[in-house]
């Protein structure tokens, strides 16, 4: 069994650019177009699972309930580095070593950065 998420958006050709980047994903062949970018890990390569952006007409007006979370040796360089790329920054709370930041996507979508500065 695969598992796999998919994320609304309004751009999923953003929206998957923007995770490629981060994730270290690769973006699918195109399959005949339609509403949408599926990414995945590099061929061969152990991980979590493929990420596919589905166009949505309608807006997000709420919090999700689901989200992801990054896990990071350093967090403050890679949210310095997401937000340059279009992410925004909601809030940050420290427990201890740990820091959790919670940004958005350049669609709106939460997400955590979680790791030590």
């Amino acid at each position: 069994m695969k598992i796999g998420i998919t994320i609304d958006c309004p751009d999923p050709d953003q929206v998957a650019a923007f995770w490629e980047r981060f994730l270290g994903y690769v973006r699918r062949p195109d399959r005949g177009g339609g509403p949408y970018v599926t990414i995945d890990r590099p061929s061969g390569a152990d991980g979590p699972p493929h990420l596919t952006f589905q166009r949505v007409p309608e807006a997000k007006t709420t919090k999700g309930r689901t989200h992801l979370d990054l896990f990071v040796e350093h967090a403050a360089p890679m949210v310095d580095e997401m937000i340059a790329a279009g992410a925004t920054s909601l809030t940050i709370t420290e427990a201890g070593e740990w820091t959790t930041r919670v940004l958005q996507d350049p669609a709106g979508n939460e997400f955590c950065v979680i790791g030590p500065d």
